[in-house]
């Protein structure tokens, strides 16, 4: 708290020499060109100096660190901005000439107040994602915090939850059909219109993850991670995840375009070649089999539903809370993985997939896991006259993983892909197998009994 104090009143030491003039307003070495300055309460402002913005950065950092809960609440930009926003109001409502120890107090207090009174907002709120899924349209499901909706049904949830207009929502169907909309008298109402129709666009399905507990960006950042890890663990019913989730994609992280290259062979013409950046969309399903994969993978979707639930929590204080943090890490590296385009580094996500179910004990740690889930011993061939587990664990960990990370590998310049193969389905089976025993054993906290 003194140093709080101590802080605060040098940030008004500081301003009390700007406006006497003892200081000029910006300084030479100073990036912003213009002068600074911090909103006040009556739509005025105060100029400031980068001194005074570093002073503040100084302060907000320290009052985050008073409140550990507050890193998976709000991010540090976001922190920063609310604590600087504060000490508008209550500089400018000091008397720059009064005691400074009274002032830095009274200015303290004020700023606390306020960011209390700005953390009041952080309630409820559902965050929507425009995706695919599968070729066919499928009802609406859930997995813990993440809804799965095709757009239309979405759209008349909203609508009935009142967080659309009765315009928007005969306005955006129509767009849906087709039909050319004229222009709306520009308003509040309207703007949220254009913000669904940007938002969604001609993705078929709709995902919402809903949050409490956040400010707004750092909820948003949740609520992506959880709606990737969601996907990640849908994606984990097929042989290949990573062909699976080539068409099960968020819209904000990419949308389908065709990629076009160039190449000139010496003495003839161009040669151009093109491909689509990802599939449309998932794999094909037959009328009513996914609802079939949903009701008997029931314990996987269960466990991944603790898991979300654990991403979206404002405390981290959930029921299994060590085992849902270590399958979660597992289910990102393995997304991670999946989305990456060069092969050696799917490989080293891949490896730091089962590195996290391992306990980070590196390729021991992966060999016992796999041996406990799956029951395949060290000297057992992973295929018919082929490597045995350990070799083949010690090569993708080590070759694969270790060197690369540490800048070793000579073998930069090589094809990786049949490791990365080997790679993605060692891990693929690992989370599975590891997930149904935290389905299979539903008061187990302990990671290491993974190994066990």
């Amino acid at each position: 708290m003194a140093n709080l104090v101590s802080l605060v009143a040098n940030i008004i030491v500081e301003l009390t020499l700007i406006h006497s003039g003892a200081k000029p307003v910006t300084a030479k070495d100073d990036p912003f060109p213009l002068p600074r300055m911090i909103g006040t309460a009556n739509g005025g402002g105060i100029i400031v100096s980068r001194e005074v913005d570093d002073l503040i950065v100084s302060i907000s950092r320290e009052l985050k660190s008073y409140d550990p809960g507050l890193g998976r609440r709000v991010q540090d930009n976001e922190w920063n901005r609310v604590v600087r926003a504060a000490f508008g109001p209550a500089l400018a409502a000091i008397d720059l000439s009064a005691d400074l120890q009274i002032n830095a107090r009274s200015v303290l207090d004020d700023v606390k107040a306020a960011i209390a009174n700005s953390m009041s907002a952080y309630g409820q709120r559902e965050h929507a994602f425009a995706c695919t899924l599968f070729s066919n349209e499928i009802s609406p499901f859930s997995i813990g915090p993440a809804r799965f909706e095709p757009r239309r049904q979405w759209l008349q949830r909203k609508f009935d939850e009142g967080g659309i207009s009765t315009t928007s929502y005969q306005r955006i169907k129509k767009a849906w059909d087709g039909t050319r909309l004229g222009k709306r008298k520009p308003s509040i109402d309207s703007t949220r219109e254009d913000d669904v129709l940007a938002t969604i666009g001609n993705a078929p399905y709709v995902c919402s993850i809903s949050t409490d507990g956040f400010a707004s960006e750092a909820g948003t950042e949740k609520a992506l991670t959880a709606a990737r890890v969601a996907l990640t663990s849908i994606a984990l019913l097929w042989q290949t995840p990573s062909r699976a989730l080539e068409g099960l994609n968020l819209s904000y992280d990419r949308t389908l375009h065709r990629r076009k290259t160039l190449s000139f062979v010496p003495g003839q013409i161009v040669l151009s070649s093109s491909q689509l950046s990802h599939m449309p969309h998932g794999p094909h399903l037959k009328a009513g089999e996914w609802e079939q994969m949903l009701a008997e993978r029931f314990d996987h979707f269960e466990t991944a539903a603790e898991i979300l639930e654990y991403f979206v929590s404002p405390t981290g204080v959930v029921a299994r809370p060590k085992l849902m943090n270590t399958l979660g890490q597992a289910l990102l590296w393995f997304h991670e993985g999946c989305r990456e385009t060069v092969t050696l580094m799917a490989i080293v996500k891949f490896s730091a997939s089962m590195d996290a179910l391992g306990g980070g004990h590196k390729a021991g740690g992966i060999r016992k896991v796999i041996t406990a889930r799956l029951g395949l011993k060290d000297d057992d061939p992973i295929r018919k006259n082929g490597p045995t587990m350990k070799n083949s664990i010690e090569r993708i960990y080590g070759q694969g993983r270790s060197q690369t990370v540490h800048g070793t590998n000579n073998k930069l310049g090589h094809d990786w892909s049949s490791m990365r193969t080997v790679a993605e389905q060692f891990a693929r089976i690992c989370l599975i197998s590891c997930i149904d025993w935290a389905a299979n054993n539903p008061t187990a906290d302990d990671p290491a009994l993974l190994q066990k």
